[in-house]
Parts: structure tokens; C-alpha cells; sequence
């Protein structure tokens, strides 16, 4: 696809890029020009237009949505690609409509190109309810492009589905702490909301069981309760509990086969928990249940009772759960308040936030040297937690060649990704996204190649230390032996001329032009510059971690 700013003389033909609406004519995204359009945009003073124009492995809006809606599409599902260029996902049946939130997530951070929305996960659905819409951001698209999102979405089911709720037969165990009759009316109020919670599943309450709150009588009563017939077990517990060695886990953990949701992180609800015993399903529900009012365990619930079989990975990437709205703190609790501030910098320490760039294509080491391994994890992640664990804040990390991948390996780092479209073109383009992020608030911004293994936070907090808060312009800038390396401090009123240091630093204008204001900070070790350029780099790094 070439796309740009046309004249109307040179725009016959042409892919409309934005739907354009000229008094009751419609022209929609992807509409090809045709001559009586030209007449109407220039009868309307229309004088250029951003518009594409197809290559020869290109296909149309419509086509592309159609490939990719059918990969989505599951069970019980259909699509329909609308005038206005999106394709809407239906279900075709009544049913309860599973996604998982973490696939989805996923998809739209890889594809770039397509933007894909869903219903409430595990919600009730109607024939004909749209459970999803997609669109592709521009007209046109090449194959290539359209195949990426499909390879990736290989290897699993079905991303979207519609599942019919078919009669199943439930057990209620009672595991009681007190006796009494507050408990017994806790459990009632607790029972009532189960059944309101799930009117279309088709559950059937057909077994009740008694058990002490204690691991063996309970251990006895599951397995009493589980050669019933029945599918799904629940377990009101009489005590809260969501330690791992707590009375029910440790039931659980010497009698079922596995515990695939140990805990949901939700105030109020961290007890619930699901596992499966042969075939079986396995409840136990939060014991503050008839309290809480936020949707999140109701889905969980839903999605262990529709699920087929219960897999740990489907509950393993949970997102954030919201507390629920209008909630006020009591006069009581008022009365307590403490109030809470950012950590506070001393007067003249700096505030200087870390770019670490991992966008390259690195053409020199003959392929993707951020991924190499080094000490059982990829190459970049050394530079990144070197700066994660300095005085830098905030962090970034700038990501474009294989971005998905590099993005796998930091699901557990809290660090502020930005991915560089642009970064074909060269490393001043990862750089500037990185300095436009840096937040006003910070003094200065501190630029990472992220292909520096060796690093240390300490070398980097140093760096830090020698930035003088209030100084006006600095520039910080690493040295091993005599010769200047990579990281460098840019202070804010430098961002324009920010870049990382080049082989040939003593000869390069801009260090030289802020030599008056440089300072030199040096490694305490000479490995601790090293970076990667070479294949031989990669090989003699490789063989020093043998």
C-alpha cells in the first residue's frame, strides 16, 4: 500500500482512507474513486485527499477482515463485514460467550493493523447479539500483513465462541466453623446469590453435604460428595481463607487432581478457588460471596462451569479488577486517615528518568542480538533490569523489531513500553519516541542501548549522582579506559540534541558542541561497557557463560 496526500486531478482510482460524507453521499473507508466521485469532491471545494493506493500483493478492507473474522470465529458464531468497514461477530445461538481476556489482550497488542473488541467475557448471550467487532485501522493491506495475525493465532482454538449451557448437576458442601445460627443464616445468603447469579446455566442443586471446618472431615466429604452424581461441586467454606496452607487448600491440595485458579486478586474475593477432581469441577466460593458486588468471581465461576476442562493457563494472566463505584470511606475510618505522598527527592538530587532502546533490527550481528542468551535469559533484559533496579524513574523500553517477542519475556517487569513504527529508520527515531515520553517533571532523561549485558544499576545511579538538579544544561556521560561509552544523561533543555555515544564520540559534533557542560563518569570495571555489535560478540558472550 502507498498511501498520501493526492490531488484530485491524480486521484481516480484511489482507496479512500477516512469516510467522507458530502451532503447525502456517503463515500466509505476503502471505497475506490471513481470519476463521479472526483466531480462531487471538486464541486465541494475539495482540492487534495489522503488517500492509498494498492500494490499487487494488496487486498481490500473486506477481504482481509473476512480471513482474519474467520480464524476468530468459533463455535457457535458468525460474522458480518458492514458498509462502514467494520466486521461485527454474532452468536447464533443462546448461550454464554467465551473469550479469554488475556488472548485478546494479546491480539491487539501484536496486530497493530486490526483493533479487536469484545462483550463481557462469559456473559449470557442471544442469536443475533454481537459478541465482538473488528476493524482493520487502514483501507488497505498487504497478504503478508494479513497472514501475520493469522500464524499467530494458530496453534489454539478458536478465539471466540458461543457455548450451549446444557443441564448439570451440582453439590453444596457446607463446611462449618461454628454451628450456629448466624452461620447457617451466612450460608443461606450466600446460596440465594449462587443461584441469582447463574440463572442461565442450567445448574441443578441436587446434593447438599455437611462437613467441619477441618482438613480431614473435609478431605472425607469430597470424596464422599464426588462419587455422587454430579458435575460441579461448591464449597461454602465457614471460615475466609486464602493462604495457601489454609484449611480448605490444604484439602484440596491432598485430594483433587489440580487446583487450576488457587486465588482471583480481588479485595473481598482472594479465597475463591477451582479445581477439577477426574472430570469433575471444583468451587469453592469466596466466603464474603452474598457481599461482594463486582462482576469478577461471578466470571471466573462461569468460566470454570462452561470450560470443558480446567487449565491453570486459562487462570494464570489475570487483568486489573476494579473496585465497585460510589464507595466512601466511614466517619470511622476518617477519623484514622493517613495521608500518603511521592517519594520524596532530596533538594538537589535529580529526577531522571531511563530509555532503553531494544528496537533494532541489529543487521550487523546477522540477527536479533536482543534475544541472544545470556545467563539463561535474553540479551536486553540485562540492560532493562540494570535500569529497572537504579534511582531511574520512570522507565522505558523501546520496542520494534519483533516487539511481540521481546514483550513475552516482560510480563512480569513493570516498565513502560512504546513501540517505534518507524524504527527501520534508524535509532534516532526510538530516541525521540523515548525523550517525547520522558514527563515534564523529570530533569533529565538517560539514553540505554540495550544491548550492554554486562551493566550495572550501581554504574547507572552514579550517573544519576553526578547530575546537579537546578544546573541548567548537563550532559552525563559514561567512559571506560580514556574512551567515551554508552549511557549518557541528556538534561531536559538538551532533549533536541539527544543520541546515544557513537564509536567515534571525540570526532562527533554535538559532544563536542556540550563539551563545556559534559561530565565523565566512569565504569569501575572495563567489561562493564561491553556492548554487542558482531556475530563474534554474541559467540565469545555466549561461551563465557558456559
Amino acid at each position: 500500500m502507498i498511501c498520501g496526500e493526492y490531488k484530485l486531478e491524480e486521484a481516480l482510482g484511489l482507496i479512500v482512507f477516512n469516510r467522507i460524507k458530502l451532503g447525502n453521499v456517503l463515500l466509505e473507508k476503502g471505497h475506490r474513486l471513481q470519476e463521479e466521485d472526483i466531480v462531487l469532491l471538486k464541486k465541494n471545494k475539495v482540492k487534495t485527499i489522503f488517500a492509498a493506493q494498492m500494490e499487487e500483493t494488496d487486498i481490500s478492507l473486506q477481504t482481509a477482515l473476512g480471513v482474519v473474522a474467520a480464524k476468530l470465529c468459533g463455535k457457535n458464531t458468525a460474522y458480518s463485514i458492514g458498509k462502514d468497514g467494520i466486521c461485527r461477530i454474532t452468536a447464533v445461538t443462546e448461550g454464554i460467550f467465551a473469550v479469554n481476556d488475556e488472548r485478546v489482550a494479546k491480539f491487539n497488542r501484536f496486530n497493530r493493523s486490526f483493533i479487536l473488541n469484545v462483550k463481557e467475557p462469559y456473559s449470557f448471550t442471544k442469536p443475533d447479539d454481537i459478541i465482538a467487532e473488528l476493524e482493520l485501522v487502514q483501507p488497505v493491506i498487504s497478504q503478508a500483513e494479513t497472514d501475520e495475525p493469522l500464524f499467530k493465532l494458530s496453534g489454539n482454538v478458536n478465539m471466540l465462541s458461543v457455548h450451549d449451557v446444557s443441564a448439570q448437576k451440582a453439590g453444596l458442601i457446607y463446611s462449618r466453623f461454628s454451628d450456629s445460627a448466624d452461620e447457617t443464616k451466612h450460608f443461606t445468603a450466600v446460596v440465594k446469590k449462587l443461584v441469582k447469579d447463574f440463572p442461565h446455566m442450567n445448574m441443578d442443586f441436587v446434593h447438599e453435604y455437611e462437613s467441619r471446618h477441618s482438613t480431614e472431615e473435609l478431605v472425607n466429604t469430597l470424596q464422599r460428595a464426588l462419587k455422587d452424581d454430579i458435575d460441579i461441586l461448591f464449597i461454602l467454606p465457614g471460615q475466609k481463607g486464602s493462604y495457601k496452607k489454609d484449611i480448605v487448600m490444604q484439602a484440596l491440595n491432598s485430594f483433587v487432581d489440580e487446583v487450576a485458579c488457587p486465588s482471583l486478586p480481588q479485595v473481598g474475593a482472594g479465597d475463591l478457588i477451582i479445581a477439577s477432581k477426574r472430570g469433575k469441577k471444583v468451587i469453592v466460593v469466596p466466603y464474603n460471596y452474598d457481599k461482594i458486588d463486582t462482576s469478577y468471581p461471578v466470571r471466573y465461576i462461569k468460566q470454570a462451569v462452561v470450560a470443558e476442562k480446567l487449565n491453570s493457563f486459562d487462570f494464570a494472566h489475570p487483568h486489573n479488577y476494579f473496585l465497585s463505584t460510589n464507595e466512601q470511606l466511614s466517619e470511622q475510618d476518617k477519623n484514622g486517615i493517613i495521608t500518603s505522598a511521592d517519594e520524596e527527592l532530596k533538594p538537589k538530587e535529580a529526577r531522571i528518568a531511563a530509555v532503553v532502546l531494544a528496537a533494532g533490527v541489529g543487521a550487523r550481528a546477522g540477527r536479533n542480538k536482543l534475544l541472544s542468551e545470556v545467563g539463561g535469559e535474553p540479551l536486553f533484559l540485562r540492560a532493562l533490569r540494570a535500569a529497572v533496579k537504579s534511582k531511574a524513574s520512570p522507565v522505558f523500553l523501546i520496542t520494534g523489531h519483533q516487539a511481540d517477542i521481546l514483550e513475552e519475556f516482560i510480563e512480569d517487569i513493570d516498565v513502560n513500553v512504546l513501540y517505534n513504527p518507524a524504527y527501520r529508520s534508524g535509532i534516532r527515531t526510538s530516541i525521540n519516541l523515548g525523550i517525547k515520553s520522558v514527563p515534564g517533571f523529570c530533569d533529565g532523561a538517560m539514553i540505554i542501548p540495550a544491548d550492554m549485558p554486562n551493566l550495572k544499576p550501581e554504574h547507572l545511579n552514579n550517573m544519576i549522582k553526578a547530575f546537579k538538579k537546578g544546573n541548567g544544561r548537563q550532559l552525563i556521560v559514561s567512559q571506560s579506559k580514556g574512551v567515551r561509552r554508552n549511557p549518557v544523561i541528556w538534561g531536559k533543555d538538551l532533549y533536541d540534541f539527544a543520541d546515544i555515544v557513537p564509536e567515534n564520540a571525540d570526532l562527533r559534533p554535538v559532544f563536542i558542541e556540550h563539551s563545556d557542560y559534559t561530565q565523565i563518569v566512569n565504569f569501575k570495571k572495563e567489561n562493564e561497557a561491553f556492548d554487542v555489535n558482531y556475530v563474534s560478540d554474541i559467540e565469545s558472550m555466549e561461551r563465557a557463560q558456559k
